[in-house]
């Protein structure tokens, strides 16, 4: 049984002392695939060094993106960088990117423009989008009509929107709009019954595994660092949800997530 966690931060500087167990212990977990997240051009050297160095066992790929939480610093030499460094062959998303209007300094008027300039270059580069959204499913969900108006007509998929958090409702308007959904720690939480509703209404084949990882550990290791080691503990609960064997969600997941970032779709 193989899993693909398509959204972790190896590179910070929490895993400095240990990263080379950290990923011993993923593969250990039958974490076979990784996707680092890049948030800003400081950090996208440190991930495509990561892409580089991996060791046998575990296939690296890089997302190099803008946070929201940087949306301040943009600037168009920023962007030339970002479409630059994008066509390296490690590279297979543009993110995260996106809006938060919960912990994010820049005001919502810097946020909107900076998020649609970036959604534009991951369209232009014909790249999947990764986006991070937090108390933002409106403006998210706006942008998203206007760039993708469509289904792909090849592949699966636009993007993911990354920790999913939203409802039901909201689950089914992103399928249709032809984005994957982000499936994390959270899931496992025994308040999140909302959640997990979500994820079933919207179906396994839109769904992929994340850990976020230093971030959002699940249940069992609440209040500690996260690894990808915990995408097991993850999928069995999605599992659960889901009425499916674990063994199933392990394949639809990374067959998802496969098609998420090796497909290219053209609108």
């Amino acid at each position: 049984m193989e899993f693909f966690d398509t959204h972790a931060h190896l590179a910070d500087e929490r895993f400095s002392p240990d990263r080379a167990e950290v990923i011993r212990r993923a593969r250990e977990a039958g974490v076979t695939r990784i996707a680092e997240i890049a948030d800003g051009p400081i950090e996208w050297e440190l991930a495509l060094k990561l892409c580089r160095q991996a060791p046998d066992g575990v296939a690296f790929s890089c997302a190099l993106g803008l946070h929201p939480y940087h949306a301040a610093d943009f600037s168009k030499e920023i962007l030339a960088d970002l479409k630059s460094h994008a066509k390296l062959p490690e590279v297979v998303a543009v993110g995260e990117i996106g809006l938060d209007y919960a912990k994010g300094s820049a005001p919502r008027e810097v946020q909107v423009p900076v998020f649609e300039k970036l959604l534009d270059a991951a369209r232009a580069l014909d790249k999947p989008a990764v986006i991070h959204c937090r108390e933002a499913f409106p403006e998210i969900l706006a942008a998203l009509r206007n760039f993708y108006p469509s289904r792909p007509e090849t592949g699966r998929f636009w993007g993911v929107v990354h920790c999913f958090t939203g409802n039901a409702e909201q689950a089914l308007e992103l399928a249709e709009l032809g984005f994957a959904l982000g499936v994390d720690g959270p899931v496992t939480y025994p308040k999140n019954d909302g959640l997990r509703a979500a994820f079933k209404a919207a179906g396994p084949s839109v769904l992929v595994l994340e850990t976020d990882s230093p971030f959002l550990p699940p249940q069992s290791s609440r209040g500690q660092r996260n690894e990808p080691r915990a995408i097991p503990e993850i999928a069995a609960k999605l599992a659960d949800t889901l009425g499916l064997s674990l063994d199933e969600v392990a394949r639809v997941t990374t067959e998802n997530a496969l098609a998420l970032f090796s497909q290219r779709r053209r609108i």
